[in-house]
């Protein structure tokens, strides 16, 4: 069973147990909070942030999970963000992720949904979208976009077959996973 219930803003989203493990990361922080129905079935409530005040990139699996890395081990992924002020109609965008592939490629890409289907590109422009995580999995990057742009998500990629593939992640799935996403932010 699966709802979606919007309360004040707030999503909430509602799984059976037999869906989800008793702890779901959300934004980086494990929550478990169970509750019994009239019916005795046992549900997790996953509290989803308000993501347009947040500054956190949520690890998510919707690509599936590259060969050899557990989903377990794949949403204990973390990122944060910070913007800079604009300067000459660009601002910058750093990232400091942690949990990543230790020494994996990634790259940073921007996703506008539709009403169907969705536009995206290299975040930052190629090559300056790359980088890779250090040994432990974390990684420092940063990219630079202009002002007036009207991105609405950003989203960090892994590359498994350790290429970038330019203007295109590569196959979703396959050769590259969406691995952190969140809203594009913003400046002040």
């Amino acid at each position: 069973m699966k709802r979606l219930i919007l309360l004040g803003g707030v999503s909430i989203l509602l799984l059976s147990a037999a869906i989800l493990p008793n702890l779901t990361k959300v934004t980086g922080r494990t929550q478990k909070n169970t509750l019994t129905t009239s019916d005795d079935t046992s549900q997790i409530i996953v509290a989803a942030q308000n993501q347009r005040t947040s500054r956190m990139l949520s690890a998510v699996a919707d690509d599936g999970t590259p060969q050899g890395v557990t989903q377990e081990k794949w949403l204990d992924a973390t990122g944060e963000v910070s913007v800079s002020p604009v300067q000459s109609g660009n601002y910058t965008v750093t990232l400091k992720a942690s949990n990543l592939v230790p020494n994996g490629l990634y790259t940073f890409w921007w996703v506008n949904k539709k009403l169907v289907g969705m536009d995206m590109g290299p975040a930052g422009g190629t090559p300056g979208n790359e980088f890779r995580a250090d040994n432990t999995g974390n990684a420092t990057a940063t990219i630079t976009v202009p002002a007036n742009n009207n991105y609405q998500i950003l989203a960090a990629a892994y590359h498994a077959d350790k290429q970038t593939h330019g203007q295109m992640p590569g196959e979703m799935g396959k050769v590259t996973f969406t691995h952190l996403m969140g809203n594009f932010p913003k400046p002040n």
